[in-house]
């Protein structure tokens, strides 16, 4: 087999590894169709910005998994300056909803009940 045939196979075999990465990250990862992801919470998530009311957030996402009165991601690592930014909002109390088996919003309402702080991610 000459060299130019081998370095071809081998471009082929990492190129196909690459797209089996992608798929299984589509399918199976933390914001997969196998898990139960759901796209449009997503953009309904990414529609809510900073000054709106805990009744439009509720209305758009649903009733929240738990309410606390810390930020309340699952995974701190990965996500630390979601839970620095926490800690310096006037946040006084936590909404989490669950996106999926592994996707998680966190926002954070201040004591009007206006959105002051909000994230996102997986445990």
């Amino acid at each position: 087999m000459t060299t130019m045939r081998k370095v071809t196979i081998a471009v082929m075999l990492a190129a196909a590894a690459q797209v089996g990465v992608a798929v299984i990250d589509i399918f199976v990862g933390p914001r997969g169709f196998l898990g139960g992801f759901d796209r449009g919470m997503q953009a309904r998530y990414e529609r809510i910005s900073e000054g709106e009311s805990k009744k439009l957030v509720v209305d758009s996402l649903g009733e929240p998994l738990a309410k606390s009165d810390e930020f309340n991601l699952p995974q701190r690592h990965g996500f630390e300056h979601f839970f620095d930014a926490a800690k310096k909002s006037p946040a006084v109390e936590y909404y989490l909803w669950v996106n999926g088996s592994n996707w998680f919003y966190s926002i954070g309402f201040d004591s009007t009940g206006r959105v002051v702080i909000k994230g996102e991610g997986n445990s």
